[in-house]
Order: structure tokens, then C-alpha cells, then sequence
């Protein structure tokens, strides 16, 4: 099914909600598909919360537009809606009170498997560290809705002039694949400077707007290097099939890079395919491991 509505739900509307939709808007410059907050008990209308843009605004985030508190009804779930709530227990409510389908926490669709619980009645770091959650969460579950309406994640792809007859090779690869990408550049063999194209490339997963991210110079050093210093980015450097599979298994690596003075098409198109189709293992050592890197 196309997702072609996203409601995020929590009990009253008045902070965590909101929140989720000022950073959906964001990520996805109100272009991926309709987003709007709603409460599941809302007596009366009422403003949100003034902690939402006070906490936006440290974080140098667009403001929230978010009008009056407005209640979840029925009419408000039409074909293609997605709805997202923040604890299993307002999903189990929506679930029994709405619809069984296409419901789930936002800890569930981001891949985070956690509860987000409005932090009332905390100090401020506790609604810092909770909205910095929620955006994090928001980012990766951008990134899956993206997957759910291609059938696959948005790749972004780049080079340097040294690269940029393999990647002419891969993006062909990803069409016959049917894999959508968004191609940074370069367009030429013409040299130019690899960090340009490794920037953008890693700025495109960082947002959530590409899920992964592929780059190429002459030895793959050079851009893995520079993709390496965005938080978030966990760039691999393979030149065989079995070191792509281990970093997505182990690292859950998100971009891949290789040099196309190293190897050659054939086997380079065989490790983009295993890094693609490799899930995550999802294991707690591992889990706990990338933790320690993101620290």
C-alpha cells in the first residue's frame, strides 16, 4: 500500500505530536505526503504545549505551525493513511477504537523498537533528550516511508571524476533493479574535488531524504573518509562481497564506498547488490557496539 497520509497520534496533541509533524514537515519539505497531528482525548481545544517551539528554536529548527489541539475521528483515516503513535498503548487505543491497520508506534516503523513517552513534569534536558528522540526517530521512519511508497530505499549516489564511469555503471545496475537514486554528481570526467560529492552524498542520508548512500573515487579512501565525519554516517569501504555483507550485518552501514582504480565493474555491481539486499542483523552486540561509535 502507498502511504499517502501520516497522522501522529498521542494522548492530548499537545507536545509530542506536534513535534513529530514540525520534523516530518521539515525532513520532507511537506512534499513526501500529507502529515498532520492529532490527540486521542481532546475535550477541548487547546494550544500546544510552549516548550514545542522554545525546544525547536534551540535546535535551530523551523517552528511549528501546529494550530489548536484537535481530536482523532474517524473520518480522519482515509485510504493510504498511516498512523503513528508514540507509546504501544495509544496504538493499542487507536487499534481499538479507529482501525487495525496501518497503525504503529513511532518507535516500531523508525526501527528504534522503543516506547517515546511525553516527558511531563520532568526538568528540561529530560524534554531535550525527548525531542531529540522523536526527531531521530522521525528521520528513519521518513526514510521507510520513502521505501514503502518506491519499493525500495531512495539511494544517493556520487563521485569524483576517478569514479564516474563506475557509477554510470551502477546507476544503469539500479535502474534494471528498479531502485530509485538521486544522482550528487560529478557529470564529467573532468577532475574536481572528491570531498564536494562526499558531502552530498552524506548530507542526503543524514537527512533521512536518501536511506543509504553509494560513493566512488579512485580508491574510495578519500570520500569514506570525508562521509565518516557526519554523525550518523557509517561508511564502509569494500572491495568484496563479503566485507559489504559483514558491515551491513554488523555496522549497519549506510553508505558504501569503493574505488574504481581498485575494482573492477563486474564484482563492483555484485557488491553493491549484497550491500542493498543485506539486512541489519539487529543484534544487541551490535546494537551496543554502534551505540558506542555514535557516542
Amino acid at each position: 500500500m502507498v502511504i499517502k497520509k501520516v497522522i501522529f497520534a498521542c494522548m492530548n496533541d499537545v507536545f509530542l505530536s506536534p513535534i513529530a509533524e514540525t520534523f516530518y514537515r521539515n525532513v520532507t519539505n511537506s512534499e513526501l505526503t500529507e502529515v498532520s497531528s492529532r490527540g486521542l482525548v481532546v475535550l477541548f481545544p487547546e494550544p500546544i504545549s510552549p516548550k514545542v517551539n522554545l525546544i525547536l528554536s534551540n535546535m535551530g529548527e523551523e517552528l511549528c505551525k501546529h494550530g489548536n489541539t484537535t481530536p482523532l475521528i474517524a473520518d480522519d483515516i482515509t485510504e493510504g493513511t498511516c498512523i503513528i503513535t508514540m507509546t504501544l498503548s495509544e496504538k493499542i487505543r487507536v487499534m481499538e477504537e479507529f482501525t487495525k491497520e496501518n497503525v504503529y508506534t513511532l518507535g516500531e516503523i523508525s526501527g528504534l523498537n522503543i516506547d517515546i513517552a511525553d516527558p511531563y513534569g520532568k526538568d528540561d534536558s529530560a524534554y531535550t533528550e525527548c525531542v531529540e528522540l522523536v526527531k531521530k526517530a522521525v528521520i528513519k521512519t521518513v526514510a521507510k516511508i520513502r521505501a514503502i511508497n518506491g519499493g525500495k530505499g531512495m539511494i544517493a549516489i556520487g563521485c569524483d571524476h576517478g569514479g564516474y564511469l563506475l557509477k554510470q555503471e551502477i546507476m544503469e545496475h539500479l535502474d534494471a533493479r528498479e531502485v530509485a537514486y538521486v544522482d550528487v554528481g560529478c557529470n564529467s570526467e573532468e577532475s574536481c574535488d572528491y570531498p564536494i560529492f562526499a558531502k552530498a552524498v552524506a548530507e542526503k542520508v543524514v537527512s533521512g531524504e536518501c536511506e543509504k548512500g553509494i560513493i566512488i573515487c579512485g580508491t574510495g579512501i578519500g570520500v569514506s573518509i570525508t562521509a565518516n565525519k557526519f554523525k550518523g554516517i557509517r561508511a564502509a569501504l569494500c572491495h568484496d562481497t563479503f566485507s559489504a555483507e559483514a558491515t551491513r550485518l554488523h555496522n549497519d552501514a549506510n553508505v558504501l564506498t569503493m574505488g574504481a582504480r581498485v575494482v573492477g565493474a563486474g564484482l563492483a555491481l555484485k557488491i553493491v547488490d549484497t550491500f542493498l539486499d543485506t539486512p541489519f542483523s539487529e543484534e544487541e552486540r551490535h546494537i551496543r557496539r554502534i551505540s558506542m561509535i555514535e557516542e
